[in-house]
């Protein structure tokens, strides 16, 4: 089984961390800080591959530079 690669969780500060808290509670839900992916620069027919698990999976996929 290979691994899968995710974007990581974000660093941020003891400040922003309460001010989210704050919105949760006030919202009712939780929030994940996420890092600012940058999207991968596709040849065509790499993109044509992609799309063609996207409909074999009936997924969407984003492609990431990692």
């Amino acid at each position: 089984m290979s691994a899968m690669i995710c974007m990581g969780y974000a660093s941020i500060s003891p400040e922003l961390v309460e001010k989210m808290k704050k919105l949760e509670k006030e919202m009712g839900v939780t929030l994940l800080a996420y890092a600012k992916p940058t999207y991968s620069t596709l040849k065509d027919d790499d993109l044509k591959k992609i799309q063609a698990l996207e409909k074999e999976l009936g997924l969407s996929l984003v492609a990431y530079e990692v």
